[in-house]
């Protein structure tokens, strides 16, 4: 399963920090400890969350696996959703005589060298698992956690880690311990053969993805095939075609040990009364032996070694240099180095080429590994307009040689350190506000042999880093010794796609439940809790001028403060508005600063500033030290309201546009948004409505400019989070922040309805590159009414609900025809507008016409599982009551919920409805908004590989077009 804005960048800057005792830094209190057994506890009490992020870290990942057998950590990593002995099965002792003949046949099938025979064993084994299947209870596991009200289940393997994880409500802790205790004990990998073929089809849907592919070939270069980081998690193809099921439990037994793993909790818990039952459950484990890592040397650079390739749809060049370990002494330096060079806010050095035109974009970044890491460089050339090509990488190579040089020589701006480290420090602060990101962190350090109290002291890390380290760690690291990897325009070469054999499917025991998930449900529950919103006293609102309303939310948790000015009108009022946006952050003040100019006077005041758009509205965000707010503000309005554009900087943004336009109606990716756009909303299509290139190339300086001061002359909303009381923060941002008189109203949302297409539709693009067909099914249903919520989210739950879903349950466990297979029924956030069914597949191209037909039989006729409503009812029940928003977007949800009819809390409104509700419901919700609709369908995919013509008896087959889905 794939890892999937705080948020991604802020994770990534805190789990590359180094981990350091300040618990006077965290809001809450954090504890760790060993068992008996030798399992690490970390345990972190929020007093302001409302429920608990629970994970099991191994450290374990594919840097352990032997190289004859590749693989094994991912593998793992799936079937460990399987069970137990005790678990997913309703007579271990009968199913067993059927496991243990399967072990063995994988063994056999592995070593032989007879293809026919391989297709006999491989038959044997379907046939024994469907014995074994009459014991099976599928996905038990996933409706336990569905059944505590656990949201997130997920898991995801890296090079020197697996982690298995989920979040869950407080009262529920002592379910959510005995649950994963369990599930380590004793695993049995149930289904070996059908989760083989989901990898398969996770494998190939890689194999469509041309910039994994870069990835792995950047990878190999750096450390080399031979250093477990120099391969593809998920392992070489010759080892996925010829699984070991042995391998894969010697790997659980040796890796899969009390020594090696470590609980986290982190949230709404109570660190005293959760001890106890960690004993409970966790002190269960037997002590074993931890295995001893291999370690391997890396790649060495000697002098500038120059790789080739041509993978990608557009020139990218990457630079990189030899890095370091997690925890070197030099880790704090370095990343501040690589933020001095390029930064998110754009102060860094390189990024100044960007904000001048010269570069259309540019990253550096430390990657730091338990047993290696690298100094990446990369960059993006412009486009230019006049030759309709990208330019040279070799222009920005002599770009990044003169820079390096000049920071290796001593030329550090004070200014620019002073603003990274404030930067770095803020980001440190807001992570904290996150118990999930703080469990990653705990996690991270755990995996990388680091105390759990060392992150505590990173700002003191950052406040002490001199201009000396940073220019000595320059000299050290960024010399002459480095692997330049250029990949030019072009396509990957193809590797083998995994056909995966004609299995029948497993088909499990129904209605049925093991002796643990009988036992489990007599777990005692702590005091149920619930947590909603109050719309009246959790926030403070007033008007800030006519037409701007201000939202206020306390910040108990740091000195940062956040600031969202949100003009009610996007791309939908104001098509051109995407440009505008985007070149606003590249502008200076007319007559006053340059754009590197007001990046240096944001800084200086410890804040930075962005702007973005959706289709509705239009965002400015402040962010910051919150002693400098009236100062900022006042430089903010400069900025929006006279603000100094480049025409050398709207050529590379136009440029750009213009050239990643030249390359979508190649890139798959591309064509399935664009396709499914088409499906869903017909010539109203976004990709459809945008701009022309010609109209794009027609803006000059003041016509774009004129394009954002449109949108700030709509209905505003300010929402504030931060420590200054508010009155006395109304009367500051009064005199600070400046908008337009006379404001127009809005109208957002302003949504695009749902089109109609004629019945029995199939719109088909041909990707000759396409290794796996991405299938999307669309159904127009009846207009919305918000007293149909919780019945949507019922049916979503029970049709479309995660591992525990009609669909991924049929699709993906019980036949393997995908790695991803999803629905959601949408409603937009207007009432008596058009709600749609919307329904995804991604499988082997050969496989298309089978995987289409068992998907409409799932909509057509929708299978009835009435045991699965009390799991359902628990999860939404316990769901409603413990998702209260994160303080810093309170009162935009707030405001959001007020914009859809909703006078309180939804979750208040809908928690009775639920505990009422009944499997007749969901049915009746079904036949009213599903059964017997019309279905169109879209595929992208290879018509060499897919047979067309046995299509046809689903709908009249249309080749679509690149023009009748993207606008040139």
């Amino acid at each position: 399963m794939r890892q999937k804005e705080l948020t991604f960048y802020w994770l990534i800057v805190l789990l590359c920090m180094p981990i350091i005792n300040r618990a006077e830094e965290l809001p809450g209190k954090l504890e760790h400890y060993k068992l008996d057994n030798e399992l690490t506890v970390i345990l972190y009490e929020d007093p302001e969350a409302t429920n608990v992020f629970g994970s099991v870290t191994v450290k374990a990942g594919s840097y352990h696996e032997p190289i004859q057998s590749t693989g094994l950590a991912h593998y793992l990593e799936h079937v460990l959703f399987k069970g137990t002995e005790e678990l997913g099965t309703t007579n271990w002792e009968a199913e067993k005589v059927f496991y243990n003949q399967i072990i063995s046949l994988f063994e056999e099938m592995r070593e032989s060298e007879e293809p026919e025979r391989k297709k006999e064993i491989s038959k044997e084994i379907n046939e024994l698992s469907l014995k074994a299947g009459e014991y099976t209870i599928n996905n038990e596991f996933s409706n336990l956690v569905q059944s505590i009200g656990g949201t997130g289940l997920n898991a995801g393997t890296g090079y020197d880690q697996t982690s298995y994880y989920n979040s869950f409500p407080s009262y529920n802790v002592e379910r959510w311990l005995e649950l994963y205790s369990a599930r380590f004990q004793n695993p049995v990998f149930r289904g070996f053969q059908a989760e083989l073929e989901n990898v398969y089809e996770e494998k190939n849907m890689y194999a469509d993805d041309p910039f994994s592919a870069l990835m792995d070939e950047l990878s190999a270069a750096v450390y080399g095939e031979e250093h477990p980081y120099g391969r593809s998690i998920i392992g070489y193809t010759d080892h996925l075609k010829n699984p070991s099921l042995k391998d894969v439990i010697d790997f659980y037994n040796t890796q899969y040990v009390p020594g090696n793993m470590a609980l986290v909790l982190s949230g709404d818990i109570d660190i005293e009364a959760v001890k106890p039952l960690i004993e409970k459950s966790f002190g269960t484990w037997q002590t074993k032996e931890v295995p001893q890592d291999k370690v391997y040397q890396q790649k060495s650079f000697d002098g500038k070694v120059k790789k080739n390739v041509r993978m990608t749809p557009f020139p990218q060049a990457f630079w990189i240099y030899e890095g370091i370990k997690v925890g070197d002494e030099d880790e704090v330096a370095l990343d501040l180095l690589c933020e001095i060079l390029s930064n998110n806010n754009q102060t860094g050095v390189l990024d100044k080429y960007v904000l001048d035109g010269d570069i259309q974009y540019v990253n550096v970044g430390a990657d730091t590994r338990k047993y290696g890491g690298s100094i990446n460089i990369s960059a993006v050339p412009t486009f230019d307009l006049n030759t309709y090509k990208f330019t040279s990488v070799n222009v920005i190579h002599k770009i990044i040689e003169k820079e390096l040089n000049k920071m290796i020589d001593g030329n550090v701006s004070d200014w620019l350190l002073n603003a990274v480290k404030t930067n770095q420090i803020n980001e440190y602060k807001l992570a904290l506000e996150s118990p999930q990101i703080i469990g990653l962190i705990c996690s991270k350090a755990f995996v990388n042999n680091k105390s759990i109290n060392e992150f505590l002291d990173y700002p003191e890390k950052v406040k002490s880093i001199s201009k000396e380290d940073v220019i000595r760690v320059a000299k050290k690291y960024l010399g002459d010794d480095y692997l330049a990897f250029y990949s030019m325009e072009g396509s990957p070469a193809k590797g083998e796609v995994i056909k995966k054999p004609k299995l029948e499917p497993i088909v499990p025991a129904t209605g049925k439940s093991s002796v643990f998930a009988q036992s489990f449900k007599n777990i005692p529950l702590n005091e149920v809790k619930s947590s909603f919103v109050d719309f009246q006293n959790d926030i403070k609102t007033s008007d800030l001028a006519p037409g701007v309303k201000l939202f206020y939310t306390p910040n108990k948790a740091n000195d940062v403060f956040s600031m969202t000015i949100k003009f009610g009108a996007g791309s939908r009022d104001i098509p051109a508005i995407g440009l505008a946006s985007s070149l606003m952050n590249s502008a200076g003040v007319m007559a006053q600063f340059e754009a590197h100019q007001i990046k240096k006077e944001f800084s200086s005041l410890g804040c930075v500033y962005r702007f973005y758009n959706d289709a509705n509205y239009t965002y400015v965000i402040l962010t910051g030290d919150e002693n400098n707010l009236e100062d900022a503000c006042r430089l903010l309005s400069k900025l929006y309201i006279i603000p100094e554009l480049d025409e050398k900087q709207m050529s590379r943004l136009i440029g750009g546009t213009i050239g990643s336009r030249s390359i979508e109606k190649k890139d798959k990716d591309s064509q399935v948004e664009a396709l499914r756009n088409y499906l869903l909303y017909g010539e109203n299509s976004p990709m459809l409505e945008r701009l022309s290139s010609d109209e794009i190339k027609a803006f000059t300086l003041s016509s774009l400019a004129a394009e954002f001061t449109k949108a700030t002359q709509f209905e505003t909303s300010v929402h504030f989070v931060g420590t200054t009381p508010f009155d006395e923060l109304k009367s500051r941002l009064v005199s600070s922040l400046a908008f337009p008189s006379d404001l127009k109203k809005s109208t957002s949302p302003n949504v695009i309805p749902f089109s109609e297409h004629a019945d029995k539709t199939i719109y088909f693009v041909h990707n000759k590159e396409a290794s796996q067909s991405d299938i999307y099914l669309y159904i127009r249903s009846n207009d919305y009414q918000l007293k149909q919520e919780p019945y949507i989210e019922a049916f979503n739950q029970y049709f479309s609900g995660g591992f525990n879903g009609i669909v991924a349950q049929e699709l993906r466990e019980l036949r393997s025809f995908a790695y991803t297979a999803n629905a959601n029924y949408i409603s937009l956030p207007i009432q008596s507008s058009p709600t749609a069914l919307v329904g995804y597949i991604g499988t082997q191209s050969d496989n298309t016409k089978n995987a289409l037909n068992e998907y409409l039989k799932l909509i057509n006729d929708m299978p009835l599982k009435p045991e699965r409503i009390d799991n359902i009812k628990n999860y939404l029940v316990q769901k409603s009551g413990s998702g209260k928003p994160s303080f810093r977007y309170l009162s935009q949800n707030i405001e959001q919920w007020q914009k859809r009819g909703y006078e309180e809390d939804p979750g208040l409104i809908y928690k009775p409805v639920y505990e009422e509700m009944s499997f007749d419901d969901i049915v009746a919700f079904y036949n009213e908004n599903v059964k017997g609709l019309p279905i169109s369908i879209a595929i992208v995919g290879n018509k060499n590989e897919v047979d067309i013509k046995s299509l046809s008896e689903f709908g009249k087959v249309k080749s679509i077009r690149m023009n009748q889905i993207f606008t040139d």
